[in-house]
């Protein structure tokens, strides 16, 4: 059975955040009804901006990390990122990576244009996004924006766990000894806790094994679920 390293168990849960925190904007940006206030507008374009920072970061993350599981991640992602009409994976990839990149480093409002279906604003795509070096152009796999974000969902976690059950991430243990010398550290480290007696009492207390364990099966459930598809109906209510 594998046993993670901290430095492995803490991209984990850096991948949770990442995929946790996709989901908590994109329910944010769809709660948005028109008529939309200047500040409605602004946080709704916070919002849909926040889900691809975090898909990105989060895929992003993964690709760079080769000790936690088969060194295909991008080779599966690019395979099945294909919808009809779109049929190059690592070119549907490259926009929403380039879209990312163009909200964080040229400001682009990623909600600037609008057709409305009832109350609900369907915010248009970004026809194009281009590398920084202007290079070479992306186009968008679809017309709205919800669309693309709806086909991310239905490839991007999926493939992420498949990964991470292929490598046995799941069922890995932890390396206890590292968690117990982790736990003294971050107490002796404590800007929080009072220092002298407080801290000596936390360091004399006897760290118990299974309480690493448990937290981090706690972790790894939440993990799933991060990586679990989000809804992309609107709802009926604001």
């Amino acid at each position: 059975m594998t046993t993670l390293s901290i430095a492995n168990r803490d991209m984990l849960y850096s991948l949770s955040w990442y995929m946790s925190a996709r989901q908590s904007a994109l329910r944010a940006a769809l709660s948005f009804r028109t008529q939309l206030s200047a500040n409605d507008q602004a946080d709704m374009r916070v919002h849909y901006s926040g889900y691809f920072l975090n898909l990105l970061a989060a895929t992003e993350l993964f690709r760079e990390t080769t000790t936690l599981q088969p060194n295909d991640f991008e080779a599966q992602l690019y395979s099945r990122l294909v919808f009809d009409e779109f049929q190059d994976g690592e070119a549907n990839y490259s926009y929403i990576r380039e879209l990312r990149n163009a909200v964080v480093h040229r400001g682009l409002d990623i909600t600037s244009a609008a057709h409305i279906d009832g109350d609900f604003p369907m915010i248009l795509a970004e026809p194009k996004v281009q590398n920084q070096k202007r290079t070479k152009t992306f186009v968008a796999f679809d017309k709205y924006l919800l669309h693309i974000i709806a086909k991310c969902e239905s490839v991007v976690g999926s493939v992420m766990l498949d990964c991470l059950s292929a490598a046995g991430i799941f069922e890995a243990t932890i390396d206890t000894e590292a968690a117990a010398a982790e736990h003294s550290e971050a107490i002796e480290q404590s800007q929080a806790m009072p220092e002298d007696d407080v801290k000596a009492m936390a360091l004399a207390t006897e760290f118990k094994p299974e309480w690493a364990v448990a937290v981090h099966s706690s972790a790894m459930t939440k993990l799933r679920g991060a990586l679990a598809p989000c809804s992309t109906t609107k709802p009926s209510e604001p």
